[in-house]
């Protein structure tokens, strides 16, 4: 396994236990102690991890993780949930997209298709860069860095001009109580727009998002038409999302 794909694995498995010691990633990713010490060693100088005695654990600031730290948490899933979220969208359509690295993996898988992009992320733009059939509108805004999302009046303004066929959103939190979360509130404006201008609202998250809280709401679970998730995913707010008539797809 070369360096970046353990990186990547490190990373999913921070994701998913918060912790891991040195000996089980030597185990889980048959590699040299020497070597998974200087994987560490090198992600901790990224500051992607906390190094701590024997072991490593992921940054706790309860701050909004990097987009370079979420690109590579539980990247095979959300790599899935691309693949299956692209082939339900019809040639034709105009796709409201929010920011975030479930939505890239869609829009990776959506090169070459004839819809109409609008979106106020920078980098979902960019995917289309070569994909002459796929006509993108970009909002202006101001820009965060941390998400390259644009935001503000101006992006709200833009897309107040637009019908979609359909609103799709990246997520940091879904429950039933809460519905859709994020970090940001100046985000969650911009989604407000972009869910009142669709007729179908979908989200994609992996399994780790959901059963989450963060702290600005985007809408509440009764708008959501459909969530495109992973196998492993709580079977109990799957059920709970089904009976709110919310359309369920496993990737």
């Amino acid at each position: 396994m070369i360096k970046s794909e353990r990186h990547e694995r490190i990373l999913s498995e921070l994701a998913k236990r918060g912790s891991i010691s040195v000996l089980q990633l030597t185990d889980l990713l048959e590699s040299s102690e020497a070597t998974i010490r200087r994987d560490l060693n090198e992600l901790d100088e990224k500051s992607l991890v906390q190094r701590t005695h024997g072991g490593v654990t992921l940054r706790d600031t309860g701050d909004e993780l990097s987009f370079s730290s979420k690109v590579t948490s539980n990247l095979a899933e959300k790599r899935r949930i691309g693949v299956m979220t692209a082939s339900l969208i019809q040639d034709g359509q105009v796709i409201g997209c929010s920011g975030g690295s479930t939505v890239i993996q869609v829009m990776k898988a959506l090169k070459n298709r004839p819809i109409r992009v609008v979106t106020n992320a920078v980098n979902v733009a960019m995917e289309f860069a070569h994909s002459p059939e796929t006509e993108v509108l970009v909002t202006g805004g101001f820009f965060r860095g941390r998400t390259y999302e644009m935001v503000g009046r101006v992006a709200e303004r833009t897309l107040s001009d637009v019908n979609l066929d359909i609103a799709l959103l990246g997520i940091d939190g879904l429950t039933i109580e809460h519905g859709l979360t994020t970090y940001n509130q100046a985000e969650a404006y911009v989604i407000h727009e972009l869910v009142e201008r669709a007729k179908e609202i979908w989200a994609v998250a992996d399994y780790s998002k959901l059963g989450v809280v963060k702290p600005a709401v985007m809408m509440p679970i009764e708008k959501l038409s459909r969530l495109i998730t992973d196998q492993r995913a709580s079977k109990d707010l799957i059920l709970a999302l089904k009976e709110k008539n919310v359309d369920i797809v496993l990737a």
